[in-house]
């Protein structure tokens, strides 16, 4: 590295100092003639001296005006300099560059793709974790889950019922509020208008002030519209307000139509409002539901929590007040509350953000690495290009240009390479940022957040500005200080240049392949990681399976009228030619729901603690349901024979894991276990479902006849001969010849809502091995023209090695060690620093080391042969130089 004596002076734009100098000898020269004349009209050296400071006047105030001016004109003279100067020096850039037209569009495309990514992905950061939340004080805006630690639940939900406890007594809070986004349906259009699915969000008193943001039209619920027979009032989303609504502020007063019953429109949430999800639409009042939608007591719980902390009041302690209240409703309720002791208290942005945090920031290392790499590949070209122009610095030091002006020349080449790569980087930021949110689907928080706005620009900006200062500096510094003898000879006879330049260019290269060890490696441990998860089996059969999801309209007083609609529903389905069998349940695996958990005891066995019995998800499922989702039948009967039973016992057919759980060693069919004081019988034990993730079970299942569970809420699957996607318009016209004003929320394969649950490490993979990917191509063509450049700069002397009877292997082998020395280094420094970097990767990999022998073993072998591949093509090209073409051009 070479001494950066001096560059302190490389910008400087004005000398202070200089200026103020030149004025003191001014004034001094002043005062010396002025003694002198006097001193020639007969006055004594002291006296002459004395008299002429006296006729000169204040010399400290004279001085200080001077200097101030002489400053003043000196900033304008060096600014107008610099200008000059800098008009110059970016006009012999362009035109330097405009005659290597190569060189400079592969310098343009790997900053281009370095800053844009890194661009892009800084758009998303910022979005989802950096933006501040459309909540007033969202500091102070937390979540809170009761947990049941014995139960093993640790973000758990409470009742309505519970509700009045949090609200009265807890003393930390200024509001709370609870919601839940189980909701859904259907909104009738206006003229005969097809019905629209909205997703709904019933919350409580406290849920607005809560969040503390105010309505964008009229206003939010308030709480007399809460209360029984006043609480047909909603609140909609902007988006809802845009499409539904016409965008009109006449909406505000309207009445609509929402699951068979009016509602008044008294408010529109602004733009940004997307709590809990972004995909609710309307928020109502939970008292909307009865005791027949949600059950009764305590124990039905499936409100969530979000609270406002009283000013000065930390987490911590407002997790201390929850506790404390929690602990005594255990004691007051223990058939009911007993085990609830416990609290998660989290901020609410963490808590939107939190899952996707690590993955994001370590995307953002990655593109880092990538713009890096993007950095080392486009100095290591620049220090080349500085090394064919050493007989143009030598001339221009032979000339008196000093090591500053040196620096400055080609630091502007460096920055305007900079800054035409970085606007070409935001315009592949901006159709990037585009692809990103698309392909994070619906996983990805906050997506309405993540655009290129002035944040993202300055951001850009700065590090256009830092790449050209990072890639630029080294090779101005080794190019400014020239060997005028060196340099001419150097030049005039081809060399590569001293053998600092040469270990520079080593360096370089051993630093990019360093950087693509740790990138590829990471892609490679996250596309196995992918590759396992993709093999996981979900416990069903997903292919030439079709979901169909809605809600069923009506208040149904008699449960066998709803009952008996659903099946006309289900017979007519089926009806339709390819169709194989078709069921339906409450939820769907894969959906919003997971069934509704309950605690069990099995008779005969240990009575677990009060609050810590064990939990099961039931789900209703109507005949054919296990059948046409294709859920192997283990043992006993299907839930088509307890759906047959007339007789109101209660029967249930469980998962594998509870029988061997509960039962193991023997069968469990004929067994039985309790819900509360409700026996339930097994007669059939199925195959373990994925429900809602593919890298895990999700507990007990157990399935039972619908009539036990009646909901409003119907997933069909629906079993087809063919390709399912060819059945999604017959299957329509089906259930609306049954429900012609029913609206569709989903429909689709089961293969592609498979997929979508693993639409979060799919984004990190694809992301990460694009990266890699980049990285790899990036350390390829650095070595590839450093290598290739060698060989054009000693052809002189590889064809005096020919000349004299080098064999071709002599030569290549010359070459290959040259090119493949910086890339060993490069091989074992980067192994090192990719064992240790991979391991914040842990908790993005399923079932996958951090440190997987195999992948990093590939992983040295591609960038080995990479490497080798990239040394090689050149040094075969040297192999073939003719010595007599290149002596006599010599």
């Amino acid at each position: 590295m070479p001494r950066i004596a001096g560059l302190r002076r490389v910008f400087r734009l004005s000398s202070r100092r200089a200026a103020e100098q030149a004025v003191d000898e001014e004034i001094a020269l002043h005062l010396e003639l002025l003694a002198q004349e006097l001193e020639e009209r007969g006055y004594s050296p002291d006296d002459a001296a004395a008299e002429a400071r006296r006729r000169f006047g204040d010399v400290t105030a004279v001085r200080a005006r001077c200097h101030a001016l002489a400053v003043q004109q000196d900033h304008a003279t060096h600014r107008a300099e610099a200008f000059q100067m800098l008009r110059q020096d970016l006009a012999y850039a362009t035109r330097r560059l405009a005659r290597a037209p190569g060189f400079t569009l592969v310098v343009l495309l790997t900053l281009a793709l370095g800053i844009g990514a890194t661009t892009a992905i800084f758009s998303v950061v910022n979005g989802v974790l950096l933006r501040p939340l459309p909540f007033p004080g969202a500091d102070r805006v937390v979540r809170i889950w009761p947990s049941n630690p014995g139960a093993g639940v640790e973000r758990g939900v409470i009742s309505v019922t519970e509700l009045e406890n949090w609200e009265r007594d807890l003393r930390g809070f200024e509001a709370v509020g609870a919601f839940s986004a189980i909701g859904a349906g259907n909104v009738f259009g206006e003229g005969g208008a097809e019905p629209m699915y909205a997703k709904t969000a019933y919350v409580s008193a406290g849920f607005f002030p809560a969040l503390g943001t105010q309505a964008y039209l009229g206003r939010t619920l308030r709480p007399a519209e809460h209360e029984l027979g006043a609480n047909h009032a909603v609140v909609v989303s902007y988006g809802f307000w845009q499409q539904q609504l016409g965008g009109e502020a006449s909406a505000v007063g309207r009445t609509i139509r929402l699951g068979g019953r009016p509602f008044t429109v008294v408010g529109v949430m602004p733009p940004a409002f997307d709590f809990p999800t972004a995909e609710v639409a309307v928020w109502m009042p939970n008292s909307i539901l009865t005791e027949d939608d949600v059950g009764s007591g305590r124990q039905a719980r499936w409100l969530d929590l979000v609270a406002r902390l009283r000013p000065g009041v930390t987490p911590e302690q407002a997790r201390a007040d929850v506790t404390g209240m929690l602990r005594q409703l255990a004691a007051t309720y223990p058939e009911t509350n007993a085990g609830w002791t416990d609290a998660t208290v989290l901020g609410v942005h963490e808590s939107i953000v939190g899952r996707v945090r690590t993955g994001l920031l370590v995307l953002l290392g990655a593109v880092a690495l990538v713009l890096l790499i993007a950095c080392v590949n486009v100095a290591n070209l620049l220090l080349v290009r500085a090394t064919s122009r050493a007989r143009e610095l030598a001339v221009r030091a032979a000339l008196g240009a000093g090591r500053a002006r040196i620096v400055r020349l080609m630091l502007t080449e460096s920055l305007l390479l900079a800054a035409v790569g970085g606007a070409l980087g935001v315009l592949a930021a901006w159709w990037g940022v585009k692809a990103l949110v698309a392909l994070s689907g619906e996983f990805l928080p906050r997506a309405l957040d993540v655009r290129m706005d002035g944040g993202v620009l300055a951001f850009a900006i700065a590090v256009s500005l830092l790449t050209g200062l990072v890639f630029g500096l080294w090779p101005a510094l080794r190019a400014s200080s020239p060997s005028l003898t060196d340099g001419l000879k150097e030049s005039a006879r081809g060399s590569t240049g001293s053998g600092g330049t040469n270990r520079a260019r080593g360096t370089l290269v051993a630093a990019e392949v360093a950087l693509a060890v740790v990138l590829v490696a990471g892609a490679g441990l996250m596309l196995r990681s992918f590759e396992r998860l993709m093999q996981v089996d979900p416990g069903f059969e997903p292919d030439r399976a079709l979901l169909v999801r809605f809600q069923i309209e009506g208040e149904w007083d008699d449960l066998s009228a709803q009952l008996a609609l659903k099946q006309r529903v289900l017979d007519r389905v089926r009806e339709v030619p390819g169709v194989v069998a078709a069921g339906a349940s409450t939820f769907a695996p894969f959906t919003d729901g997971r069934g509704e958990p309950r605690p069990f005891t099995v008779p005969g066995q240990p009575l677990p603690a009060p609050g810590e019995e064990p939990r099961l998800s039931m789900q209703p499922a109507s005949p054919g349901y296990l059948r046409a989702l294709g859920i192997p039948l283990l043992e006993g009967e299907d839930v088509d024979v307890a759906a047959g039973d007339t007789t109101g016992r209660g029967m249930a057919v469980i998962s594998r894991s509870m029988a061997e759980r509960f039962w193991p060693g023997r069968s469990a069919v004929g067994e039985t276990f309790m819900i509360g004081r409700i026996p339930m019988r097994v007669i059939g034990v199925m195959g373990d479902v994925r429900a809602q993730r593919l890298d895990s079970l999700g507990g007990f299942t157990a399935y039972v006849p619908e009539r036990h569970m009646p909901r409003s809420h119907m997933s069909i699957i629906v079993r087809t001969a063919g390709d399912p996607a060819q059945l999604i318009a017959p299957v329509r016209t089906a259930i609306r010849e049954v429900l012609p004003n029913q609206a569709i929320r989903e429909m689709m394969p089961m293969r592609e809502k498979l997929a979508e649950s693993a639409s979060t490490p799919r984004f990190f993979t694809v992301l990460v091995t694009i990266f890699g990917g980049l990285a790899l191509v990036l350390a390829a063509v650095g070595l590839y023209g450093v290598v290739s450049y060698v060989v054009s700069q000693r052809e002189r002397e590889i064809g005096v090695r020919v000349a004299l009877g080098a064999p071709p292997s002599q030569v290549v082998g010359l070459m290959l060690r040259r090119g493949m020395t910086p890339v060993l280094a490069g091989l074992g420094v980067g192994l090192a620093a990719a064992l240790v970097a991979t391991r914040l990767l842990r908790t993005l990999l399923y079932d996958t080391s951090a440190t997987d022998p195999l992948t990093f073993l590939a992983v040295v072998a591609l960038l080995g042969g990479v490497g080798l591949l990239a040394s090689w093509l050149p040094s075969r090209r040297a192999a073939r130089v003719d010595p007599t073409v290149t002596l006599r051009a010599d």
